[in-house]
């Protein structure tokens, strides 16, 4: 059954699709196995495609013998069914599928399921930091590519996401920004308070660290805002997404998130330490 690709369909595509390469199998060969191990219903080669791309569901049973026929250990069944579950369940963010393009649902999703972020934003605070105005600001701002009656969605959807930070099995986030971001005033000088003294607020009840990548810093790191998700199952890896004025892409193959990694951690380096950059933070807020 052909569905949109989803995260979760693609991270468990791409999970089995590395058992098989590990069992040094081909497509054609892996089918042959699995339809020789049990009765039922046959699994084809275009199917597996499918299924390795994200774009087709697989049924528990065809899963459970994937697995034996790549030689996996039996921990993996129950890891790899407890993801094909979630990938079949309608995630909330779904609902807001006729309001965003498909790279910002998709980016729900993987927040949703990360447990730990890490994020380097240049031009406006990291969307899960945002209070509700400055949001309304930024988003508002952006005319030629939302629809006005699209703003007040795309602001709920960005507040429900935020809801993630909090979770009990959320580990960590890591927030660098450039210091013009916490000096561009956005939507006004009040409007700008509150999202400083959101920014201070949230570092000291949540597991955020808010770093500040100062003027004096030098050239940056890095030219493109962009967010690195990492997931619970060692084998999920980590996927990246990365904004520009131009478009929105996820990357999760291993070298363009080696390459942002790299960005991120140079960032990171460059930057205040979080004691100083709350204190940078409080400075600009009193200054406004």
């Amino acid at each position: 059954m052909a569905l949109r690709k989803t995260v979760r369909s693609r991270r468990l595509g791409k999970q089995l699709h590395r058992l098989r390469e590990d069992a040094q199998l081909s497509q054609e060969e892996l089918a042959e196995r699995v339809n020789s191990s049990g009765a039922g219903k046959r699994l084809t080669t275009t199917h597996l495609s499918r299924v390795e791309s994200g774009l087709a569901r697989i049924t528990a049973d065809h899963l459970a013998r994937i697995v034996q026929a790549t030689g996996g250990p039996a921990s993996k069944v129950d890891e790899l069914e407890e993801l094909r579950h979630r990938a079949d369940e309608r995630g909330w963010w779904q609902e807001y599928r006729p309001y965003v393009p498909e790279p910002v649902e998709m980016l729900a999703e993987l927040g949703e399921d990360a447990t730990s972020i890490r994020s380097y934003d240049l031009a406006f605070v990291q969307g899960l930091l945002q209070t509700e105005r400055y949001a309304e600001a930024v988003i508002g701002a952006a005319r030629a590519h939302v629809k006005p009656v699209d703003i007040d969605r795309l602001v709920d959807l960005r507040m429900r996401r935020q809801k993630r930070l909090s979770d009990p099995d959320f580990e960590g986030m890591a927030a660098v920004m450039t210091e013009g971001v916490i000096r561009t005033i956005v939507g006004g000088h009040e409007v700008m308070r509150e999202q400083l003294q959101h920014l201070i607020k949230v570092a000291h009840d949540l597991p955020v660290a808010v770093h500040v990548l100062p003027f004096v810093a030098g050239a940056l790191p890095g030219s493109d805002s962009l967010v690195i998700f990492t997931f619970p199952h060692e084998g999920d890896g980590e996927a990246v997404f990365v904004d520009s004025d131009t478009a929105s892409r996820i990357y999760e193959d291993r070298d363009p998130v080696k390459q942002c990694t790299y960005t991120v951690n140079a960032a990171v380096a460059q930057a205040l330490s979080v004691r100083e950059s709350l204190d940078l933070i409080a400075q600009v807020m009193e200054e406004l």
